[in-house]
């Protein structure tokens, strides 16, 4: 398998009411963890989600709102965050096995 680089997207809805943020990453485990523990530290409400996964590949996306979402620097940083929490994750492999 080969990885996949993380493409992060959020931008307004048609109607302007939600945001729309679309992810492309290498699935995993924890990843829809790691992406909503991030959507919460902006105090970011997830109203819908699409996930898809194509063997490796996961294609997700969100219908949310919030009030960090009105100013588009925030936007810019949460984006880079789940950037950033996507990439980490990709370079550190959950092991298949715990220690106990």
């Amino acid at each position: 398998h080969f990885p996949i680089s993380p493409v992060v997207d959020i931008r307004p809805d048609e109607r302007g009411a939600y945001h729309v943020l679309s992810i492309v990453a290498s699935d995993r485990p924890g990843l829809l963890y790691a992406i909503a523990r991030t959507l919460a530290g902006y105090h970011v409400n997830l109203q819908t989600a699409r996930i898809n996964t194509l063997g490796d590949r996961a294609e997700d996306v969100f219908l949310v709102s919030g009030e960090a979402l009105a100013h588009p620097k925030t936007v810019l940083q949460l984006e880079q965050d789940l950037l950033k929490g996507l990439t980490l994750q990709q370079a550190a492999p959950v092991p298949e096995t715990a220690p106990r």
